[in-house]
């Protein structure tokens, strides 16, 4: 039975008013915050903003004023345009900018995954669940005003446009998110190796367009020289240097194994980690990471004999991928774990058609959910707190997840 037009549009109204209020209270709360925090992570990208329109070098090894900017000159020159007016109202700008392209990018999810029409109940049900998995990842991102919702929304919607046979535009798109964090570009060797080489290619030259169009507005020996810079940052960061690794807010697949395997004595309230008494050197430490990292890309690549479900198997290998941006990442905040979406989407919408009955796959979902959970502080204390993200719950929380999607992808033949 079809649900009445009135009833659809007094509904579609509800949730309207709902996300505006929504917005307000939670915009309200960040501006509380916003400047004693000294805007957290946006400062960074409004001062490289400011810098870019003064013609000024944007990537500042150790920076006194702000982190480190590491992102490619476009989206600095981007970032000029919200320099053009005070801090807190490109602040306020920046925030709303991601509100919206969150929730373009939860509508991206149901588009790309679900290919029937689901009732408004279990539509909402799903929705419900994903935003409790997530609302701390969300809210992160909303106070710390970083860049994931963008990767996030930029990603989705390029994948969504390249299944649509819009592969220029989807190209276009997911090639910004590239030059925001560069892991995403593990998804172009996936696309050769499904023998998409037209996707790899435009990616690629979209990539190298994106890299070469501030030179039409600061000439091309200042591109050059920004690009140069970039370089210069990118291999003698503080990225690289033991302490940024061993610390315990960082939740990459290196920091992961550096920690297990390393005391880390620096740290206050460190707790003993539990492979320490191996005594690994620094390399044979990394040579795990990597032979760790080639299993989890090599286990994307492979591709079940049974194919009936080839979108649905699409889109897991998308959400692992989007798992092993994460982790690859040297950098994984607890900000990143937000690309963790796509994979929870799916996991609750086969859940759903599963009317919940595998046990299995319910129950790494659910600690995975624990995991990103368990750091609060109100739980657990901030010393406790402190203490038990040596042990990289977010990045086990990752892995739980990338198994969970291994299982259905494997066992499941890729079908719902």
């Amino acid at each position: 039975m079809k649900t009445p037009r009135p009833y659809k549009k007094s509904r579609f109204l509800i949730i309207v008013l709902l996300l505006i209020l929504t917005c307000a209270g939670s915009l309200s709360a960040h501006k509380l915050r916003a400047l004693k925090r000294n805007y957290a992570d946006f400062h960074c990208y409004y001062l490289a903003g400011g810098r870019m329109l003064h013609r000024e070098n944007i990537y500042v090894p150790r920076d006194t004023r702000a982190a480190e900017f590491r992102y490619a000159p476009i989206f600095g020159l981007i970032m000029s345009a919200f320099a053009l007016t005070n801090e807190d109202t490109a602040d306020t700008l920046w925030y709303l900018i991601n509100f919206c392209l969150l929730i373009i990018s939860f509508l991206l999810l149901k588009k790309m995954v679900i290919p029937e029409t689901l009732s408004f109940k279990a539509g909402l049900l799903l929705y419900i669940l994903l935003i409790l998995g997530t609302l701390r990842l969300i809210l992160h991102n909303f106070d710390s005003g970083q860049v994931n919702i963008i990767i996030l929304g930029s990603t989705l919607g390029g994948l969504y446009l390249m299944r649509q046979k819009r592969e220029a535009l989807g190209s276009a798109i997911f090639a910004f998110s590239c030059l925001i964090k560069y892991t995403p570009l593990i998804f172009i060797p996936y696309f050769i190796f499904r023998r998409k080489f037209k996707l790899s290619l435009m990616i690629t030259g979209f990539i190298l367009i994106y890299l070469a169009l501030p030179a039409l507005c600061l000439g091309p020996k200042a591109d050059i020289v920004y690009l140069r810079n970039l370089y210069a940052i990118l291999t003698q960061s503080t990225i690289l240097e033991p302490m940024t690794i061993l610390d315990p807010k960082n939740q990459s697949l290196l920091s992961m194994w550096q920690r297990f395997f390393t005391p880390c004595i620096a740290y206050f309230h460190a707790p003993p980690m539990p492979l320490q008494a191996l005594r690994l050197n620094p390399g044979q430490i990394t040579s795990i990471s990597i032979i760790s990292a080639i299993i989890l890309y090599g286990l994307i690549l492979y591709f079940p004999k049974r194919r009936e479900g080839e979108a649905f198997c699409e889109n897991i290998d998308y959400a692992l991928l989007l798992i092993c941006v994460i982790l690859f990442n040297l950098n994984a905040w607890m900000h990143n774990y937000l690309l963790l979406s796509l994979g929870y989407f799916i996991l609750l919408y086969y859940l759903l058609k599963k009317h919940f009955r595998d046990k299995v796959i319910g129950g790494l979902l659910l600690l995975s959910f624990l995991l990103n959970l368990i750091t609060l502080k109100p739980i657990l204390g901030k010393i406790w707190a402190y203490k038990i993200n040596f042990y990289s719950p977010f990045t086990l929380s990752a892995l739980l997840t990338f198994v969970a999607l291994l299982k259905i992808k494997f066992s499941q033949g890729c079908k719902t």
